[in-house]
């Protein structure tokens, strides 16, 4: 049976208020989760989290001189001996890491066994390989919420990237993460909606964000129609893990505006609030 979170979520708006007035710090509010919850729901937030460990790694892994996100599971001090530290982590990176430096005999035959991994052997950059191992891993996940929402991104990335290879006039097929039957239409179909506009409900409101010339509205936009996803997902959850899920998606979002815009920054924290408010009242100090 799932976990309730009344008091938790219920205080959910004084969190992260109180988070707006300190400056916004998601690493702390993460922490702070963490000390409310059950240790394997925690565990959930660290799947959800992986993205920043991606990130991390495909930095370290592809000499990239990006800053190192300290909102990841695993530290910085890692990759010092990464070699020496591998089985610290997960899974697929692992085996990518391996594959890469080819220190793994089997990998090419156990990369052709896998359900995503070099689909049709067509051949693919490292990027998108790396890509493929993670959906292949988080798809396993016994959470609904991660399932649907890494579902929903891998599509909704997937279908990003053949619009933007359409607008370059490339191969899509090699963009491709995965296969299946939308990937075969992403790839095949010459329609504008590539015949998919009846079975995905977000691709026609996707498909116009990217018509969008100005570049900041169009990624805010963007990250609204996640932001609605990870509602959508949680619409009859309340006081379950899954809602706390929901909320550091979208809290995850105001952070990144806040660093790429305070003035967008600013309106998505407003807005986190008042999606709060719709089911928690708020402390009276704070209804002006």
């Amino acid at each position: 049976m799932a976990r309730e979170y009344y008091y938790l979520i219920a205080g959910l708006p004084d969190l992260f208020i109180d988070q707006e007035q300190k400056g916004f710090d998601l690493v702390k509010l993460k922490d702070e989760i963490k000390e409310n919850i059950h240790p394997n729901d925690y565990k959930l937030v660290e799947q959800l989290f992986l993205e920043y460990d991606n990130e991390n790694f495909q930095n370290f892994i592809f000499e990239r001189t990006q800053e190192f996100n300290p909102l990841g599971k695993f530290p910085q001090d890692l990759y010092t001996e990464f070699e020496e530290n591998l089985e610290e982590f997960p899974e697929y990176i692992q085996k990518f890491y391996n594959s890469f430096k080819g220190k793994d005999e089997n990998d090419d035959e156990d990369l052709e066994e896998n359900d995503l991994y070099h689909a049709d052997k067509i051949e693919k950059i490292p990027e998108v390989q790396f890509q493929e191992l993670f959906y292949e891993h988080v798809k396993l996940s016994e959470n609904r919420f991660l399932r649907e929402w890494y579902s929903f991104l891998l599509l909704y990335n997937n279908i990003l990237s053949a619009i933007n290879s359409r607008n370059d006039d490339s191969d899509i097929a090699p963009q491709m993460v995965g296969k299946g039957e939308f990937v075969e239409a992403l790839t095949r179909s010459q329609a504008a909606d590539f015949g998919l506009k009846q079975e995905i409900d977000f691709l026609e409101p996707l498909l116009q964000i990217t018509e969008q010339t100005d570049i900041i509205e169009r990624e805010r936009r963007l990250d609204m129609l996640k932001w609605d996803m990870a509602d959508e997902i949680t619409t009859f959850d309340y006081f379950n893990i899954n809602k706390i899920l929901a909320f550091l998606v979208k809290a995850g979002i105001v952070y990144r505006w806040s660093k790429l815009d305070s003035k967008i920054g600013a309106e998505m924290f407003k807005k986190l609030v008042a999606d709060i408010r719709k089911t928690y009242e708020l402390p009276k100090e704070f209804e002006q």
